[in-house]
């Protein structure tokens, strides 16, 4: 694998935080493979809290996710503001036209009028990525967070 090929796979890294934070689901989906999974763990638990499968059901998540619809997520507050910070990039395995990598995540939020950031989440995502006509796509990402 080559420089370009660790640089186009790190700028996916970062265009999938920056989508989420601007509550771009259909530029958050796009850095998935057509058949990709996404799945996110709580700590201590054996299940994912969240499964999906396949872009366009990531894409319906992430859209309903960010308009308060899921089960369990509050209304979102118009002046809530997340900031997710990946990083620690460590290529694990790279061959031909598949990649696995970790990232740590740090995320903040600033809501109700604060001016400060909050810490809400870390963790690890272990991710598999895919060389696709598009360029480098996750095809799996599990998220470990570091709380319930």
């Amino acid at each position: 694998m080559s420089a370009d090929d660790r640089l186009e796979i790190m700028e996916v890294v970062a265009r999938y935080a920056y989508a989420w934070d601007a509550k771009d689901a259909a530029a958050y989906a796009a850095c998935f493979t057509e058949d990709a999974e996404l799945a996110v763990y709580t700590r201590g638990r054996e299940a994912p809290a969240i499964s999906e499968r396949g872009r366009d059901a990531i894409e319906s998540w992430a859209r309903r996710s960010h308009s308060g619809e899921l089960e369990g997520m509050r209304e979102p507050d118009a002046e809530e503001r997340t900031r997710h910070a990946p990083g620690g990039v460590v290529f694990d395995a790279l061959e031909g036209d598949a990649a696995q990598t970790r990232a740590m995540l740090f995320e903040t939020r600033v809501s109700g009028g604060r001016s400060t950031a909050i810490p809400q989440i870390s963790g690890v995502y272990t991710d598999e990525w895919r060389r696709t006509a598009e360029g480098w796509r996750l095809s799996r990402r599990v998220l470990r967070m570091d709380r319930q």
